[in-house]
């Protein structure tokens, strides 16, 4: 058996969890782990000058059992004279909603953790976790695919978190209670394998130890740890490129510049992904298959290719810009307004001033913000803006024969999600300009045109 309180002073040194005069709040669930935590805490606490608060959530699942396993981390908290913080939640609080039941009790505990934090000002939460969590977790990604951040586990520390005795087997820990005399509760629910963890905990794990290693916990809680290194090196190359790759940032969305991207080792590229989701959301949830599309992303050639992830994610591709963004995508309602001759109006994007001159000014430019007409072409009937159809087609000023405003747009490199916006002036079936970018050689202004129609497309955002 290991030396427990060895290995804890170590874990606690080596990874900088705790520095003198810290608050530290204890998640105690009264499990065999969380009770030698506790105790260990309480026996360094003066050698390490910190201050303990005991935290403890009832989930209020099991009934008596969860009163139970209350009140007896009040018990031991009073009997080590520690201040206790402790809370139950209601009969039906815990609603799941598209969250599985775990994934919510997870957020209440963590929330009633961090608020129990903030409450006392404590620098650090302690939590339970061993190298059995450390390894039950290793597969559990490994088996739905993770990447190497992923199969790197759960770090020591994170945040407010720290793990002390994540280096330590669950039966080192209960053989250390028993010969300490510390008494703990069993929670009832851990001992059938009514979810995944529970089933690797149960049955695949006991499997391994019996048919293949023995030692399988503490191998894979090894392997975690050379995983960890060698993805903190790779992390660290993919925080010196990810600032050089950022082309904007803001309102729940990052922009990033894909030639940039195309320079850089898949590998560094599987962490900026993770950064740049990070960045917009906490603990993002990103597997293997979305890091091979994000890829295909980047290396394709669809300039408007896409990607939803979980949690609302999405990646998207504007020609050269890759976009992360959280928030949701809305459908653009078609327009088609009566454009006022002479008079201003208001489109999707911005405004449309129209008037009646007797000469063209020189030079008429090229139809993108300012686009000139002979005026005769209003006698046909009202001018319209309107949104983008299929299959509009427009004969390009300057050249000969139809062209699909399809292909103006990619020519253009006119992002696909900016298309159902940007206003088409026409005049029947005729597209006469495509506001902001070509106009039409139909009615175009000739020697001995006489009157001319001026009309000026200002987008919103140039007021």
């Amino acid at each position: 058996m290991k030396n427990i309180l060895r290995t804890f002073k170590t874990a606690v040194s080596v990874c900088g969890m705790l520095t003198e005069g810290d608050i530290v709040v204890a998640a105690i669930s009264g499990g065999a782990d969380s009770m030698v935590l506790l105790h260990l805490l309480d026996k360094l606490k003066n050698e390490l000058s910190i201050e303990l608060i005991v935290a403890h959530l009832n989930h209020n699942l099991r009934g008596r059992e969860s009163l139970r396993d209350f009140n007896s981390v009040k018990r031991a908290a009073s009997r080590l004279g520690l201040k206790f913080e402790g809370k139950t939640l209601k009969k039906g609080e815990l609603k799941a909603g598209k969250m599985s039941l775990q994934e919510v009790a997870r957020a209440k505990r963590l929330k009633f953790l961090e608020g129990a934090a903030k409450k006392y000002g404590a620098r650090r939460i302690a939590l339970g976790h061993t190298a059995d969590d450390q390894a039950e977790t290793v597969i559990m990604r490994l088996l739905k695919g993770s990447s190497l951040t992923g199969l790197k586990g759960i770090p020591p520390v994170r945040g407010l978190y720290i793990r002390p005795l994540i280096g330590i087997t669950r039966k080192d820990i209960e053989a250390y209670a028993k010969r300490e005399g510390i008494g703990y509760v069993v929670d009832s629910s851990n001992l059938t394998a009514n979810d995944l963890r529970n089933d690797i905990r149960l049955k695949l794990i006991p499997y391994l130890k019996r048919n293949y290693n023995p030692n399988i916990t503490e191998t894979l809680s090894r392997t975690a740890s050379v995983l960890k290194e060698d993805d903190d090196f790779i992390g660290s190359e993919a925080q010196k490129f990810f600032p050089k790759v950022i082309l904007g940032k803001g309102d729940g969305a990052i922009t990033l510049e894909r030639k940039a991207m195309l320079k850089l080792h898949k590998a560094v590229l599987a962490r900026i992904l993770l950064k740049a989701i990070g960045s917009l959301i906490p603990n993002p949830d990103v597997y293997n298959s979305h890091f091979r599309s994000f890829f295909d992303i980047i290396e394709g050639k669809d300039p408007s290719a896409s990607l939803t992830l979980p949690n609302g994610v999405r990646i998207f591709r504007e020609y050269e810009r890759i976009i992360v963004s959280t928030r949701k995508a809305k459908a653009k309602k078609p327009f088609s307004v009566v454009l006022k001759v002479p008079g201003v109006t208001k489109v999707s994007g911005g405004y449309f001033k129209a008037e009646i001159l007797d000469i063209a000014p020189e030079p008429l430019g090229r139809g993108e913000e300012t686009a000139y007409f002979d005026a005769s072409l209003i006698g046909r009937g009202p001018l319209m803006a309107r949104a983008f159809k299929p299959g509009d087609r427009i004969v390009p000023f300057g050249m000969k024969g139809h062209k699909k405003v399809k292909e103006v747009f990619i020519d253009k490199k006119i992002p696909l999600g900016q298309r159902a916006s940007m206003p088409l002036v026409v005049s029947g079936k005729d597209v006469l300009w495509i506001a902001g970018v070509r106009r039409s050689g139909l009615f175009k202004v000739e020697k001995d045109t006489g009157k001319v129609l001026r009309v000026e497309w200002v987008k919103a955002d140039k007021g």
